[in-house]
């Protein structure tokens, strides 16, 4: 850390020099020399903000993504004394140390990377300027623009054969390896990926005796996955075949064998050897994810979007050997590895987050209130930085070694037997051919259908669908919609009583219960679940223990006599121009007929520090008021309180969950759902915080059809043995059965999501 010698000068030494810098404001962090086998690294150190560390807590252990959020968080601050060479050379530590962040916003990442790429013109610092070509290149990539990426790449690659930086222009064929494939020019691919090797040989033997240097491993296997892809689309399946087993006997590999088992499987495609290749593409999938179970969600969303091509192909293979069951199991591998955060109290070192993420709450109010969409914008982004923090700090802490993840072959066998007698579970993916391929789960097996329209055609009419609702318009383009998605599996249907409904991208947003089924609404037919993945079913029905790949923190414990319940509203927050809900008290008071024992916040009392504290205490939380919610900044999706708005990313830290929330607010519901059915967002937040269900409208609701429906939901929970999802579609129909709410923009509106 702070105050290590360094052999050498570095723009961050001439930095401090010059310019008007407090001591204390920042800390050097020294990776060492060989950390300039990354090619994303210019100098052996970077810059952390005091105030960071200060975050994070005494003697808190840094993992290599906390670092790099730490290189982030550095950028800014930095920034401020002007556009110096230390300022490019940290821009470029960031962007490449955290590419799922890079990637999150690729016009950010385009201007910074030109902006590093500017500190070192006309300064001599050539082969920082060749590095900055690579971080430039990869940017351009991002943004879809191909040739002017290798334009960058070609830039770069000039410079750094200049400066005889081996490293940095391994990277550079590397990468022009990577482009040239991807637009069809596997020739040059299959050049440069050459180029490359012929140098990583070279510096093998001069410069790498015994263990590789930090990033040697890496550009290693990407330059003889880039060799081998080649080979394969130009049809050389013998050479392709030689140049696999090369790799494979290659010391320098590495130890992730994800590439190139992915790699293998894809040639066995080829070669029309379909059982091993499903075999190494499940490896794969496996090695892929095998060490992302305490990762951050930039980190798995990051392994997911980089993954696409790996689970289409390996979910295609296996419905082609006639494995839908294994097709499941990879579909529940997509969101099986999101990390179960460890129970008990916080630990006092998470004192100093927890303070900082009370102190943004505060500073996200005022922007709120502001309307400052901007500023909303960079306070998500370091909500989701100190989240990160939080929960790799708990990990990091609570670590014993034990815990395992789901392969994909437990999925595979977990989730046939989590499905029950009287119940069907249907995940919706789409295949590789523009097809929709429903895979559905009934009575041990899992059975696989094929729906009559195009995937993309079903997926355009979810606009019109949900349109369609919001505007309470005729219903068309739902009822078409609804009938094509269960046409499939109609006679599956017919013996179900319970259905539980995964769905990707935009047909995550479409109300299933509403869907026609014989003429009728589903939920006439049978109560229907929202999951966000088949891993939910996985982890039940793996067993006791089996969770720990799959789901988050368990709920509070149950407790002997009935639930302790908390409802809170707020009708007209006095910091917000808003109409009053004037049927808020009523609905309330349907929840303290129900539970005549239920603890009650009105209004004023209704405080932000008063439902944090009812969120770790009770059972169920109705929390009703004004909502608000943006796909730009989810982790600033909120319910406004007495005081101040209530925030996702506060409820994500909570140290215990209800196990029912009902969110009755305008769209608060709605999330950002990432690749594979994670989301964020205020109800994402509840079931990241270890909720078991959450009920929440994702658009627009009317008070009339809340308080009807939130009446009937409450009589029904307060039922003996009464489920919440029966007591849910008990209310669901009671609306359907009501002329002013039977349209399904009304009563459609209120689902239940989460676990099981």
């Amino acid at each position: 850390m702070s105050g290590e010698a360094r052999e050498r000068r570095t723009v961050f030494d001439e930095f401090f020099a010059s310019a008007d810098v407090g001591e204390d404001e920042f800390v050097t962090l020294h990776l060492g020399e060989d950390s300039l086998t990354l090619p994303f690294m210019v100098e052996p150190v970077f810059l952390i903000p005091m105030s960071f560390l200060h975050d994070l807590g005494v003697g808190a252990t840094m993992s290599f993504d906390l670092v790099f959020a730490a290189a982030w968080e550095a950028v800014d601050p930095l920034g401020r004394y002007g556009p110096s060479p230390a300022f490019g050379a940290q821009v470029l530590a960031a962007l490449g140390g955290n590419p799922q962040r890079a990637d999150a916003d690729s016009r950010r990442h385009l201007r910074l990377a030109l902006t590093a790429l500017g500190t070192f013109r006309g300064k001599g610092l050539r082969r920082h300027e060749g590095r900055a070509y690579l971080e430039l290149g990869r940017a351009l990539e991002r943004c879809r623009r191909n040739p002017d990426a290798l334009t960058a790449y070609e830039r770069g690659r000039a410079l750094l054969e200049e400066e005889g930086d081996r490293h940095g222009l391994r990277a550079a064929h590397a990468r022009l390896a990577l482009v040239m494939g991807s637009i069809g020019l596997y020739e040059q691919s299959l050049l440069h990926a050459e180029a490359g090797q012929r140098i990583g040989r070279g510096l093998t033997h001069a410069e790498s005796a015994g263990q590789p240097a930090l990033g040697h491993t890496h550009i290693t296997a990407t330059l003889h996955f880039r060799r081998v892809r080649a080979l394969m689309r130009i049809g050389f399946l013998d050479e392709a075949q030689s140049a696999l087993d090369d790799w494979r006997g290659d010391p320098g590999g590495g130890t992730d064998r994800y590439e190139l088992l992915a790699t293998t499987g894809e040639l066995r495609l080829l070669q029309e050897r379909n059982a091993e290749a499903v075999e190494a593409l499940v490896d794969a999938v496996d090695a892929r994810f095998a060490n992302v179970g305490t990762a951050s969600l930039p980190v798995r969303t990051h392994y997911l979007e980089n993954s696409v091509e790996l689970f289409g192909k390996a979910t295609g293979a296996a419905l082609h050997i006639g494995r839908p069951d294994l097709a499941a199991g990879l579909l529940a591998a997509m969101t099986g590895r999101r990390p179960r955060r460890p129970e008990g109290p916080a630990p006092a070192a998470l004192h100093p987050l927890d303070q900082e993420i009370r102190a943004l709450a505060l500073r996200a109010t005022r922007a709120a209130v502001a309307g400052d969409a901007g500023m909303l914008s960079v306070h998500d982004d370091r909500a989701r930085i100190l989240l990160e923090a939080r929960d790799s700090l708990l990990h990091g802490m609570h670590d014993d070694g034990a815990r395992t993840p789901l392969t994909v072959a437990d999925l595979t066998r977990a989730i046939p037997r989590a499905v029950g007698p009287g119940e069907l579970a249907l995940a919706y993916a789409r295949s590789s051919e523009n097809e929709l391929v429903v895979l559905a789960v009934t009575e041990g097996t899992v059975v696989s259908r094929k729906a009559e329209l195009p995937a993309d055609q079903l997926e355009k009419l979810v606009t019109l669908a949900l349109q369609e609702c919001l505007r309470r318009t005729e219903p068309a383009t739902v009822h078409r919609l609804g009938h094509a998605l269960l046409a499939p599996v109609a006679d599956l249907l017919a013996g179900a009583s319970r259905v539980f409904v995964t769905a990707q991208g935009p047909l995550a947003d479409f109300p299933f219960h509403a869907a026609p089924f014989n003429g009728r609404p589903l939920v006439r037919h049978a109560e229907v679940r929202s999951l966000p993945s088949l891993g939910l079913l996985a982890s039940a029905g793996a067993g006791a223990g089996a969770g720990a790949g799959a789901g988050s923190r368990s709920a509070r414990p149950h407790r002997p006599g009935p639930p302790r319940a908390l409802v809170a509203a707020v009708g007209r927050p006095a910091y917000e121009l808003l109409p009053p809900l004037t049927m808020l008290r009523t609905e309330a008071e349907a929840v303290r007929t129900a539970f005549p024992a239920a603890g009650a916040l009105h209004d004023e009392r209704a405080t932000a520090t008063a439902v944090l504290a009812a969120v770790e205490s009770c059972d169920v939380l109705h929390l009703a008021g004004h909502a608000a919610f943006a796909a730009e900044h989810p982790n600033m999706a909120r319910i406004l309180l007495a005081d101040r708005p209530l925030f996702a990313f506060e409820v994500a830290t909570a140290g215990a969950a209800p196990r029912l929330v009902n969110l009755s607010g305008c769209r608060a519901g709605a999330e950002r759902r990432h690749l594979g059915g994670e989301g964020e967002g205020l109800a994402a937040s509840f079931l990241a915080a270890g909720t078991d269900i959450v009920v929440a409208p994702p658009w627009p609701v009317r008070d009339d059809a809340a308080l009807a429906f939130n009446s009937v939901l409450y009589a029904e929970l307060a039922r003996p043995g009464r489920e919440v999802g029966a007591a849910v579609r008990s209310a669901q129909l009671a609306l359907l059965a009501d002329p002013r709410f039977a349209h399904p923009g009304l009563w459609g509106a209120f689902a239940v999501l989460g676990g099981l």
